[in-house]
């Protein structure tokens, strides 16, 4: 197991290197939360303005404990990658019976596109798929054990506070338990682990913000809608089938040759299978997603994208027998697979996106310390870079940080909310970067009496796969009529 574990490792590395450049404006965002939680015991993105902005506590929590920088962020992320990529190959080792199986797997998942490409960026995603690994793992071993039951609890929590989607593996685990008396007797020593860790959360977050959940997932899912639905799926499949194609297709053809061999009895066998609790809660957040209109980005697929691999694999044992030549081949696909992708567009668009986005949000971070001094109040609809470096009062336009831009937002859209200035009335704005398609779009606009002057514009290549640019970020000078009068 050594040598194949170093053989993944060596893999995993690879791959980083070739995303070592990667970062994110969310990035930027718990590290500002992670500050205000280090210097003053607050959980708010402006200091002393409370606000629950953050998706991942436990993130915020970590850097705050570590420091609050990017590097110690990003080295954060990679480490955790490859404690996933560890406790992936004791999984594989278990579930595969180890052998030719369970070292091509892990080979195949530590080249996975999106885990590479989301171990550099300092995010919470690999130590979230770390914990649900582990927990998964843990419940896995043989034998009874109130420790390992206990440790359960707790990592599961630990996940939950890390992605809040992972409460959903945490529903998946109960029900699991509750219908055999060692169930029962497992979920006794589990279940108050975790509650007592969620709950203590919850109620220093409630303390802090009056909230008990983040206001990220209001801004980031729109509600039910059935054609929204149908997008969602559609973004999910793409997501999953450009890293995943090969195993996908070893799952169909074990479906089909089950239910050939065995008729509806294999879906019974199925639902025995050591993977049947964590494959359960993949499809369960694939379908809250869905359900939900969530804003699906790679990263929120993390936690369950190993469990994607591992299926995979079982189903190309199942069918087609368990020798080295077999395994080392669906390994050399799902690689090639992975670069592929990566080299055809993930690599290009991510490496564009971040060289660009500190050079350009910091130029005009720059341009408004040049011209006024503190408090000076910044709208954007990127708060993090502008929060972080700028040290400035940030209005999020986002909605992430600010409930009453929330609700402009989900009643006029953003352009209107900008065209109208509807946001002014929320309180005090001396600067706004406007992103969008189009440069200095508002330059001389006039709304409730405050005229837009633009001052700079930076550009960004994209701002994601799904959103290709260039998109330009513009500096504007909120001036009053007359002010603005006598400027001319």
């Amino acid at each position: 197991m050594r040598l194949w574990l170093r053989l993944a490792l060596l893999v995993y590395m690879l791959g980083v290197l070739l995303y070592r450049d990667a970062v994110m404006d969310d990035t930027f965002i718990h590290l500002q939360y992670a500050r205000n939680l280090r210097a003053n015991g607050e959980i708010a993105f402006n200091a002393g303005e409370p606000s629950f902005g953050m998706t991942s506590p436990l993130w915020v929590m970590m850097l705050a404990a570590a420091g609050h920088t990017d590097t110690i962020a990003r080295l954060g992320s990679v480490a955790f990658g490859a404690l996933s990529v560890w406790v992936f190959a004791l999984l594989a080792w278990r579930v595969l019976g180890g052998g030719a199986f369970a070292a091509a797997a892990s080979v195949a998942w530590a080249g996975n596109v999106w885990l590479v490409r989301h171990a550099p960026n300092g995010m919470e995603s690999t130590c979230a798929l770390f914990l649900v690994l582990l927990a998964v793992e843990l419940r896995g071993r043989r034998g009874r054990s109130t420790a390992r039951e206990v440790a359960e609890g707790l990592l599961l929590a630990a996940a939950f506070l890390a992605r809040p989607e992972c409460a959903l593996l945490v529903a998946v685990h109960a029900i699991a338990d509750l219908p055999s008396a060692a169930g029962r007797g497992r979920l006794r020593h589990w279940l108050p682990a975790f509650a007592v860790v969620s709950a203590a959360w919850l109620a220093f977050a409630y303390s802090r913000t009056g909230s008990l959940w983040a206001d990220t997932a209001a801004v980031k899912a729109a509600g039910p809608a059935l054609a929204r639905a149908v997008v969602v799926v559609w973004r999910e499949v793409r997501i999953v089938g450009a890293a995943h194609a090969v195993e996908i297709v070893g799952c169909v053809a074990a479906l089909v040759w089950s239910l050939r061999l065995e008729g509806w009895k294999a879906l019974r066998a199925a639902g025995r299978h050591p993977l049947a609790t964590p494959l359960a809660f993949a499809a369960l957040l694939l379908l809250l997603y869905a359900v939900a209109d969530v804003q699906v980005q790679p990263r929120y697929l993390l936690p369950i994208l190993p469990f994607v691999t591992l299926a995979g694999f079982a189903a190309w044992k199942r069918t087609a027998g368990g020798g080295w030549r077999l395994a080392a081949a669906l390994t050399g696909a799902c690689l090639v697979l992975s670069a592929l992708v990566s080299g055809l567009r993930v690599l290009p668009m991510t490496r564009d996106f971040s060289r660009a986005l500190r050079p350009a949000l910091l130029d005009l971070v720059r341009e408004v310390q040049s011209r006024s001094a503190p408090p000076v109040y910044v709208a954007t609809p990127d708060i993090g870079v502008v929060g972080y470096y700028g040290r400035v009062r940030v209005v999020d336009l986002g909605g992430l940080t600010n409930r009453g831009i929330q609700t402009l937002r989900r009643r006029v859209g953003y352009d209107e909310m900008l065209q109208s200035g509807a946001f002014l009335e929320l309180g005090p704005v001396d600067y706004v970067i406007d992103r969008s398609l189009q440069p200095r779009r508002f330059d001389g606009h006039l709304s409730l009496d405050v005229r837009w002057r633009a001052l700079r514009t930076t550009t960004l290549p994209n701002l994601g796969l799904g959103r290709v640019g260039p998109y330009y970020y513009t500096l504007y000078a909120l001036e009053t009529h007359d002010r603005a009068t006598r400027a001319h």
